[in-house]
């Protein structure tokens, strides 16, 4: 039980105590749990904040009883969706590494890969810009808006800037709701037209790192790790960035 749930052989004690025994004192519990009273306080502290054990005060005194049974089963379902989702990442990505060329690209396949993609992406950015052509509908649509919005405020703890080129027409209210958060999001926007400028997938690129999304028809995403690519896909960005941030003003 200690090893499936994280917890101390004093933490595990005092649980199997009070399922045995039900609402207890404290001076029963280290009693029953066999544990120095001066010793219980912490291990019992900590299941409290692990939502495992309940306080409960009658008059003066308090009564600890341990979470129902069907808590620690929804802990199990919740590690074993975690191992299942890993183990789907590293089955369903395919890498391509070349030590001469110091290029590594790697594949993730499907929404969750995509995912997963991003969340490397950001973990190994180590500059505090974003360069990037965004499809951000369909990327949308794939991973969801609660993991992008989760996925900006991320970003923007970290303190990484982006600059995005967006292709898709001005009515759109899903652009304006965008564009109107430019500035807490960290964010400069570029707006092109779709009919000159149809990206299909949407491309991001920092020093030494670009991701590339395809969210269309089987999704995958390609993370690359090279320095002339992300450098060439940097100064493509710079030449249209230029071009049009120069028009708007």
């Amino acid at each position: 039980m200690a090893h499936l749930f994280d917890l101390t052989e004093y933490e595990s004690a005092i649980y199997l105590a009070l399922q045995d025994k039900g609402p207890m004192l404290l001076l029963n519990i280290a009693k029953q749990a066999a544990i120095p009273r001066t010793a219980i306080y912490r291990p019992l502290d900590k299941l409290l904040k692990k939502g495992l054990v309940s306080e409960t005060t009658f008059g003066k005194r308090k009564f600890y009883s341990a979470a129902p049974l069907r808590v620690l089963r929804h802990r199990l379902d919740e590690k074993r969706h975690f191992l299942e989702n890993m183990i789907r990442d590293f089955t369903d990505s395919k890498n391509i590494f070349s030590k001469e060329s110091s290029l590594e690209a790697v594949m993730y396949i499907g929404a969750e890969g995509i995912k997963s993609a991003g969340l490397a992406f950001l973990d190994e950015t180590r500059e505090k810009v974003w360069y990037s052509f965004e499809n951000l509908t369909s990327t949308s649509e794939r991973v969801g808006l609660d993991f992008e919005d989760f996925y900006i405020k991320e970003r923007v703890k970290r303190g990484i800037c982006s600059k995005m080129i967006l292709s898709v027409t001005e009515e759109s209210q899903f652009v304006r709701q965008i564009i109107k958060k430019d500035k807490v999001q960290l964010r400069e926007t570029v707006m092109l037209s779709p009919h000159q400028y149809p990206f299909q997938t949407t491309v991001v690129a920092t020093k030494g790192r670009a991701l590339l999304i395809n969210p269309n028809g089987n999704p995958f995403a390609l993370l690359i790790r090279n320095d002339d690519i992300c450098a060439t896909f940097i100064q493509m960005h710079k030449c249209i960035w230029d071009r049009y941030k120069t028009t708007e003003r």
